[in-house]
């Protein structure tokens, strides 16, 4: 099984997702993360991403009542846990792990969906041994094994408690399913923290939508909500700074990314966001984000902008840019604003929205040196996501200096 804490959870995923970013949830610090340097090589590693990121879970699969916490890749160091460490994951062929957090309402309820990639399925099925092993990985839980009815062996259900890592006061009870999908290790982990025991059948149920997913991505498919080509087409920002979040988002969620309830998504079609963190420490800004949507056709990407023009973002201090402009889109909106993540007075942040065909893209820079930098920075970067759009890869973008300089 996977391990993650209740407590954890919150501090190191619930900024993860572009839209709490814009929205002004404060960014992850030190528990934020950073992926493989492996995976971001050519266009094969990001194909892999994508396989990765498209068989979690979103809230559409979820029992009501769970949200968003936040999704990312997790390195060797960041997956390793009790007494297996990086060296043990990586020499056994472990490339990187994925994983998707929803949380209840009251905090004490989680489930968790994740992929681990190996080199091969014979590599995932040794790997098996090694990460589902909880006498090392959770030396102080009391769990139990069972045979599981879903994907390839190995398979298993896990059952049982744990002490929470961050707060061992705190009992985590858990449902884990995990199960090999050819050289994907993918599962899911229904747990509260409140002495009633998670559902089963809830775990079952997630556990075979995961199955499908897994199959449709590892042919090469789009599981629902998802489009495997699109996340070439999206600036990479990864190895730039500190991950914060990676992955597809849900039309609910891209209406918190956009800023926008009850939008022009209807012709909503799937969505790839990425954001990083600069910084380093405990003091992560500036912050960057890329959000690309694809829709149906030109007419419903040119009416999220059109909303989106009449839409204010719920930010202290926020200013409507006038005329805002892209190069290579068809239209544009903006605004400056203080960047809540860093609590900032003055505005030092600049987000713009804008549409070229039938995609939208969304840049954000905040914490930057200046007002004038961030607006700089995010209208490169969104000149450079228009020539991408109908790109079949995207390179990386080169990052001011100014934007890091105090």
């Amino acid at each position: 099984m996977t391990v993650l804490s209740i407590t954890q959870t919150g501090r190191a995923l619930g900024a993860l997702m572009v839209g709490a970013i814009l929205l002004g949830t404060p960014a992850a610090a030190a528990q934020s993360t950073t992926i493989l340097p492996a995976l971001q090589a050519d266009g094969a590693d990001v194909s892999l991403r994508a396989q990765m990121a498209s068989i979690t879970l979103d809230e559409s699969a979820l029992p009501d009542g769970y949200a968003f916490d936040g999704e990312t890749f997790l390195t060797p160091e960041q997956s390793a846990s009790g007494t297996v460490d990086a060296a043990a994951l990586t020499g056994a062929g472990f490339l990187s792990q994925y994983i998707s957090v929803y949380s209840d309402s009251a905090a004490t309820g989680r489930i968790r969906t994740y992929v681990t990639a190996w080199n091969d399925a014979a590599a995932a099925e040794a790997g098996f041994a090694v990460i589902e092993d909880e006498t090392k990985t959770l030396p102080d839980a009391e769990l139990t094994d069972a045979g599981a009815s879903v994907g390839e062996e190995p398979r298993e259900v896990t059952t049982g408690s744990y002490p929470d890592s961050a707060d061992p006061a705190i009992t985590i009870s858990t449902v884990d399913v995990t199960f090999r999908i050819d050289r994907f290790l993918v599962g899911v982990a229904v747990e509260t923290a409140t002495g009633t025991a998670p559902d089963p059948a809830t775990a079952d149920t997630l556990a075979a939508e995961l199955e499908g997913r897994a199959t449709a991505a590892i042919g090469n498919q789009n599981p629902e909500r998802t489009d495997l080509a699109l996340v070439l087409r999206v600036l990479p920002l990864t190895g730039l700074g500190t991950e914060l979040q990676a992955g597809f988002l849900s039309p609910a969620e891209v209406e918190e990314l956009y800023g926008l309830q009850g939008s022009a998504l209807g012709g909503f079609s799937a969505t790839w966001s990425e954001a990083i963190g600069l910084g380093s420490g405990d003091n992560l800004a500036p912050y960057v984000a890329v959000g690309v949507t694809t829709f149906a056709n030109d007419e419903d990407a040119n009416a999220v902008i059109e909303q989106a023009a009449e839409l204010t973002p719920a930010i202290a201090g926020v200013e409507l840019v006038d005329g805002a402009a892209v190069e290579g889109a068809a239209q544009a909106v903006a605004f400056r604003f203080p960047s809540p993540a860093t609590g900032a007075d003055a505005i030092d942040s600049y987000r713009v929205l804008f549409s070229a065909g039938s995609s939208v893209g969304v840049i954000d820079v905040q914490g930057a040196s200046s007002p004038e930098v961030a607006e700089q920075t995010a209208l490169a970067l969104a000149g450079a996501q228009t020539g991408c759009f109908a790109a079949e890869s995207c390179a990386a973008p080169t990052l001011p200096a100014e934007l890091t300089a105090q």
